[in-house]
């Protein structure tokens, strides 16, 4: 990610000097609301520089929203609480920035909703080199889902559209934390956790070092390779959420298992014509 000197783009922003808010165009004329003080700057360059932000994953959902943070209601529109305020951000997916009385009734005719922590944006995000567009075909696989039954509220509406968003943002980021794992340079700094454990434990005069002797480094390897194992079956977990929430989809909007498959048919030729099969 980079720094801007000023907001290039509306959406939301962290100011260095300023906090979090929304950039949009306010009569013609680029302005930033801050969510905490409710502050509207127009000299966007005095707060500055400026990282993009965006909704990053699920910490928690609620009928109205009753902490301080980012929240999307059932139609995927954003809303900002701080303290007692409540901003609305974003609309019909047009930036915008207007503050909502408390007695107006609106955060609780538009639930439930969702809590989102809040990302920076990856500036460059990770692609394939251009020289890495040729076929892959060792380990290629047909892949056999298993039986998936639907249930729970299936209705036809944007919440459920939303809700197959979110379950992959946490698919996505459970993917990220078993790589880091994988990693053999430790970014996760899981090797040091064991390591502190272990200077904690002599602190208290439990010879760590004495009990494992030459073995240390092997009880290192199975702890580091223990925390691997629990976050690939946290993949695991949120693959078969993805999974269920797009079983539950293909209910509510009456698809069936034959135009599942035709549009799967229809992807593979899609595919052929580019040169990936």
């Amino acid at each position: 990610m980079s720094d801007h000197r000023t907001p290039d783009a509306p959406g939301m922003w962290k100011a260095a000097h300023g906090g979090y808010g929304v950039m949009f165009d306010d009569d013609g004329e680029p302005a930033m609301l801050l969510f905490g003080p409710g502050a509207k700057v127009r000299a966007l360059d005095s707060i500055g520089p400026y990282t993009r932000l965006h909704p990053g994953i699920p910490v928690g959902s609620a009928p109205v929203p009753n902490l301080p943070g980012l929240w999307m209601d059932k139609d995927g529109n954003l809303l900002a609480v701080s303290g007692e305020r409540r901003v609305r951000i974003w609309n019909n997916h047009d930036w915008m920035a207007e503050e909502l009385d408390d007695d107006s009734g609106e955060p609780s005719a538009h639930g439930p909703y969702t809590r989102y922590s809040i990302q920076a944006v990856e500036e460059v995000p990770w692609k394939p080199e251009a020289g890495d567009s040729a076929p892959i075909h060792e380990g290629s696989r047909t892949v056999h889902l298993p039986d998936v039954r639907s249930f729970g509220r299936l209705e036809r509406d944007k919440w459920l559209a939303v809700k197959n968003l979110e379950e992959s943002a946490e698919l996505v980021e459970a993917c990220k934390q078993y790589l880091k794992a994988c990693d053999p340079t430790d970014p996760s700094g899981i090797g040091d956790q064991f390591d502190d454990h272990a200077n904690c434990l002599a602190c208290y005069g439990v010879n760590v070092d004495g009990e494992l002797g030459d073995d240390r480094d092997k009880a290192k390897a199975g702890w580091i390779g223990h925390v691997r194992d629990q976050r690939r079956q946290a993949m695991l977990d949120e693959l078969a959420d993805v999974l269920q929430t797009v079983g539950n989809l293909i209910t509510a909007f009456g698809i069936t298992d034959e135009e599942v498959g035709r549009a799967m048919d229809d992807c593979l030729e899609r595919n052929r014509r580019k040169g990936r099969l």
